[in-house]
């Protein structure tokens, strides 16, 4: 296989260099919890970001051994068949994202570099509160290794996913100054709001309005909770 090239792209700030094995050119950004998110005007399904390993339970710590080439049991990530992402500098932890599609595997590099060749990885755990969250991590990291992809069985929708959508949808239309009303008629069919948004149960209106209340929230705090899993939707 050809190896990737690589480029490298400093931050405004100086404060990251990200390195990716693609041919498009990535514009650094560091914001809040994430460490690192494509420019806005990026297709969400091709949007590339990566959470901060202490806000994102699923994130594996990892040691890179240097390995001989052709060696049993390593990892070439410029041979690992999915796209990489990798931000971080000299003197900080490597931030890995490895991605299939809309599928993804996120480690930190405690020790070593994955970018100079082949590498043993050993890795770091502890504790039980996010182990099963790290275990599923190490199972799709081995899935990868063995068959040079992300297999679907190892990445199950969440059935909660088209409830978070309406709380994205809701904040992103409240931040234009949208109405209770507007935002009902953008997520559901028009004719419904007109015959239900007065009805005499209400039920249109309270619905929306506790959209309007989980996605404040959401957006000020419980987006972490969303990472982890446990957000509750209304």
């Amino acid at each position: 296989m050809r190896r990737p090239r690589v480029r490298r792209c400093r931050a405004k700030t100086g404060s990251a260099i990200a390195w990716c094995f693609s041919t498009r050119r990535l514009e650094v950004r560091r914001t809040g919890d994430c460490g690192f998110h494509d420019c806005v005007d990026r297709d969400a399904a091709r949007a590339r970001f990566l959470w901060r390993g202490d806000v994102d339970p699923g994130v594996i710590t990892v040691d890179a051994i240097p390995a001989a080439p052709g060696a049993f049991d390593t990892l070439d990530i410029s041979k690992s068949g999915v796209e990489t992402l990798v931000l971080g500098t000299p003197a900080d932890r490597a931030e890995i994202l490895l991605r299939d599609g809309s599928r993804h595997i996120r480690l930190t590099v405690r020790e070593g570099s994955l970018l100079e060749g082949p590498v043993r990885l050993r890795y770091a755990l502890e504790g039980f509160d996010d182990l099963e969250r790290k275990l599923l991590t190490l199972r799709r990291l081995a899935a990868l290794w063995r068959l040079g992809r992300m297999p679907a069985r190892l990445f199950p929708r969440d059935l909660r996913a088209p409830r978070w959508i309406e709380m994205l949808r809701t904040l992103d239309a409240m931040r234009s100054g949208a109405s209770q009303r507007e935002i009902a008629e953008a997520l559901f069919e028009p004719g419904r709001v007109a015959r239900d948004w007065r009805a005499g149960s209400d039920y249109l209106r309270m619905r929306i309005q506790r959209l309007v209340r989980a996605s404040d929230r959401m957006a000020r705090r419980d987006y972490r909770r969303l990472i982890g899993g446990t957000i509750a939707v209304p």
